[in-house]
């Protein structure tokens, strides 16, 4: 998927209103975000994420009898990023495995749109050429990678200091890239031989306030049987053509600061 510059409004990003300047890139982002402007913000992130079904969480699950339907015990229900935001996620728990899989790209599609709320046209870009395709691999950080658990958490954040690149990350754990297939909603899964990974770019703009184009990815991995599908957004920039890519913090706001709680 190609990323041109702010004038070509083409390809998978919206763009804001107005015509930019030749030599800026105002941010843009992805239809599957479902926002109009960044003026809609905030009704966008009341609003249902997918349906008014939403994803029930709950204190505790009771199993009634074979083959019926978990009862939630203090049943909470996530429609909207609001109503993420304000539950208490340390404490409630999903009735499935399905549902915890959806409720992690819930959360990943509520982080890109509160850190919408910072994103700035930038003067320069060095991603503008960047391509979701087999070479991201290795223009792509370690750190994107989702651990299963928090000892190999401290290897990717060791890998990732190190330097080394998304497939050396995976090649340390004996498994190679075999394809990079791309879906027509321009997300691409990467098969590794040990595990799959679906990224999509959700939005672009200057999120950290260097005049430098930054990218907002979404990124899934499901390491295979018996184990649970894996969502996180995160935010990777460089700072000349061809370097390799690096990953930004996210900009401060007050659901940020309740996430880290």
């Amino acid at each position: 998927m190609f990323w041109l510059r702010a004038l070509i409004l083409a390809g998978t990003l919206t763009g804001s209103a107005g015509i930019a300047l030749a030599e800026e890139y105002p941010p843009r982002w992805s239809p599957a975000l479902s926002l109009n402007s960044l003026d809609d913000l905030e009704r966008r992130v009341q609003a249902p994420l997918w349906n008014r079904a939403g994803i029930i969480l709950a204190r505790r699950w009771r199993y009634v009898g074979q083959g019926q339907a978990p009862d939630p015990v203090e049943p909470h229900r996530i429609v909207s990023c609001a109503d993420y935001w304000a539950a208490d996620l340390a404490h409630l728990k999903t009735g499935s495995q399905s549902d915890h899989n959806l409720l992690g790209e819930f959360a990943a599609t509520c982080t890109a749109l509160n850190a919408l709320r910072s994103a700035q046209s930038a003067r320069k870009s060095f991603v503008s050429d960047f391509r979701l395709d087999e070479r991201a691999a290795d223009v792509l950080p370690a750190g994107i990678a989702i651990p299963i658990n928090p000892v190999e958490q401290r290897d990717i954040d060791t890998a990732n200091a190190k330097g080394w690149s998304w497939r050396q990350w995976h090649g340390s754990r004996k498994s190679g890239l075999e394809t990079a297939l791309e879906a027509t909603d321009g997300s691409v899964t990467f098969e590794w031989t040990r595990v799959r990974s679906r990224m999509e770019i959700l939005a672009s703009g200057d999120f950290s306030g260097d005049g430098v184009e930054d990218l907002l990815l979404r990124v899934s991995e499901w390491p295979g049987y018996a184990h649970a599908s894996r969502s996180k957004a995160l935010l990777v920039t460089r700072q000349k053509e061809g370097a390799p890519m690096h990953i930004l913090s996210w900009p401060r706001t007050d659901e940020t600061a309740i996430h880290d709680k």
